[in-house]
């Protein structure tokens, strides 16, 4: 990751900033929450943009899109075998071992996702998914949380803004090929409750530049 990104694409627009912190799910956290997050992104060079780490319930977590990211980055991995899904106790349950080329034992660890649970339709995957974060985390030394822990909760997911009547108007009116309809007047931009330092931008630009 390189110590700063060029003055050039420096953030210096507040509403660029805000649109950044939604994109990575961070408009929403507190100051001390988006500083922690930010240290463990840094700590493990994880890429902010590409989910690599969120937020469930204002901890942050990593993913095993983030964790795949350490072990490929390490260059000592060497390969990841599960068993077949099965169910035991109402849970879907795999066991998962993750081979390291510089040690002559792998690091297996049981994972497990209830047959009703939140996802379902996907539970044998989820189970697996469970499975290899837990031993990747142990394989690679990471000692932050995975998401994968929380397999109880959702992350939280902002539902979509509703259209305006004049862009419900104005698609209608595409979709018929009639007339132009006038644009509406863009909405004010609400400031984030608690805005961000120029440090703290910074070491956000930071974290997603890779």
């Amino acid at each position: 990751m390189t110590d700063q990104l060029p003055a050039t694409t420096q953030p210096t627009d507040e509403k660029r900033q805000l649109a950044l912190l939604r994109a990575i799910g961070l408009d929403r956290a507190a100051p001390e929450q988006r500083e922690i997050a930010l240290h463990i992104a840094n700590r493990y060079d994880l890429d902010l943009l590409l989910k690599h780490l969120v937020l469930i319930e204002g901890r942050p977590y990593i993913t095993r899109d983030g964790l795949l990211h350490i072990a490929h980055r390490s260059g000592v991995l060497d390969g990841i075998e599960t068993t077949v899904p099965e169910v035991v106790n109402d849970e879907w349950r795999v066991m998962a071992s993750v081979y390291r080329k510089d040690m002559s034992r792998p690091f297996t660890y049981a994972g497990r996702y209830p047959t009703k649970g939140g996802n379902a339709k996907f539970a044998p995957e989820m189970a697996t998914k469970v499975a290899e974060s837990m031993a990747l985390r142990r394989a690679f030394d990471v000692a932050a949380p995975t998401q994968d822990e929380r397999w109880d909760l959702e992350v939280a997911v902002p539902p979509a803004p509703k259209p305006t009547l004049a862009e419900t108007a104005r698609a209608k009116a595409e979709a018929v090929g009639g007339a132009d309809v006038p644009q509406p007047e863009p909405a004010p931009v609400s400031v984030d409750p608690s805005p961000i330092s120029e440090a703290e931008s910074e070491a956000i630009w930071t974290a997603i530049d890779g």
